[in-house]
């Protein structure tokens, strides 16, 4: 008689890091992450971030 086996389920462990943004006019925000600030106290910060249509990506991309 053959025993089947279960097939062996290796599962990432790995955290996946994210952190709190939103635009407003064309302006991206992000959310400090101060461990010392209240939640009442959400503090934002601008940041140098420009939109970028796939097809410019794609004209900058080099394959060798």
């Amino acid at each position: 008689m053959s025993r089947k086996h279960k097939p062996i389920r290796v599962y990432s462990q790995a955290v996946i890091e994210t952190q709190h943004v939103f635009t407003e006019n064309d302006q991206v925000y992000i959310k400090e992450t101060n461990l010392s600030t209240s939640s009442n106290n959400e503090i934002w910060s601008p940041i140098q971030f420009k939109w970028v249509s796939i097809g410019k990506v794609q004209d900058c991309l080099v394959l060798e």
